[in-house]
């Protein structure tokens, strides 16, 4: 994994989906140090995660890691069954990204 690629287009993700470091790990369910960890070299996040980043964020891995430049996840060679798995799964992701924001403002 190109450590730097990988960090750079999470950063510039999470500014374009305009997500804190705390947002973006709560979101992850992960720790903010986590976070640090990856940018810093201590770790590196476990394929699962990366697949749960690349979910979130609507990118492939590929991408994530620097092997792509291409951001969309090309659905073309899945079943209907598997295309409507990962819709759902990314408007669940929707929903609950929508009713952070709502509980966020109320909370300001």
């Amino acid at each position: 994994m190109d450590r730097e690629v990988f960090i750079q287009r999470l950063r510039q993700l999470r500014a374009d989906w305009r997500l804190s470091q705390a947002a973006l790990a709560e979101a992850l369910g992960i720790s903010r140090s986590c976070l640090k960890n990856w940018k810093l070299g201590d770790s590196t996040p476990t394929m699962e995660m990366l697949a749960d980043i690349a979910l979130f964020f609507r990118v492939s891995v590929d991408y994530l890691l620097g092997l792509d430049e291409r951001t969309c996840i090309q659905t073309n060679f899945l079943s209907d069954r598997a295309v409507s798995a990962i819709t759902d799964l990314i408007r669940t992701i929707e929903e609950e990204k929508q009713e952070q924001e709502k509980k966020s403002r109320i909370k300001q």
